[in-house]
């Protein structure tokens, strides 16, 4: 079993699924805005993203290298009536043709890898889509959910994403604290970019 199967393991129950939503509203309702009607997540996670936009009746593909991360997107799926395929493949080379989607997102991957990593996969996620939205946790983020986590601030994330041209960067904060809790401070980083 892989690490990121283990961190996945316990599966995607009601309130986690509303949970993650809610706290994302911001990012998923930038993704909406692009209006991209063919969408790619790459990096499948618990799927609850791709689940709720393919509710929305946008065409929705959700990809992952790990087979026991997309057997739990799977569960979710179907028990949350999500709508997209999902399919194993690798975000360093994506089974798909040029310009195949409107737009790709992801949210919690590349705080993962180094940036020359972080530009092979940007470069090939630009391949096969002009837009990319991405959301990681920044630095003012608590702790290391996973371990190896870059926790980076605004300026840092615009640094590494020079290459592209940048239409939308910026903080936000997870939605799911109650306003008085000290964690409304914005501890996500979100960025539009598209091919220069």
């Amino acid at each position: 079993m892989s690490e990121w199967s283990k961190y996945y393991a316990k599966g995607t129950d009601t309130d986690l699924y509303i949970r993650n939503l809610y706290g994302q509203r911001e990012f998923l309702a930038e993704i909406i805005a692009t209006e991209g009607k063919k969408i790619l997540e790459v990096g499948a996670g618990t799927g609850t993203m791709s689940i709720f936009l393919s509710q929305l009746g946008l065409k929705v593909t959700t990809l992952d290298n790990d087979r026991a991360v997309l057997e739990g997107a799977k569960e979710a799926q179907q028990k949350f009536g999500g709508h997209n395929q999902i399919v194993e493949g690798d975000a360093f080379q994506l089974p798909f043709p040029d310009n195949s989607f409107d737009l790709i997102f992801h949210q919690g991957l590349l705080e993962h890898f180094t940036d020359a990593e972080i530009h092979q996969l940007l470069n090939e996620q630009l391949r096969v889509a002009p837009t990319v939205i991405l959301s990681v946790p920044n630095a003012n983020y608590p702790h290391q959910d996973f371990g190896n986590e870059r926790l980076l601030g605004r300026r840092a994330w615009e640094k590494i994403l020079q290459p592209y041209q940048i239409v939308m960067s910026r903080d936000y904060a997870l939605k799911i604290f109650p306003k008085w809790y000290l964690w409304r401070v914005p501890i996500q980083y979100m960025a539009r970019i598209v091919r220069k």
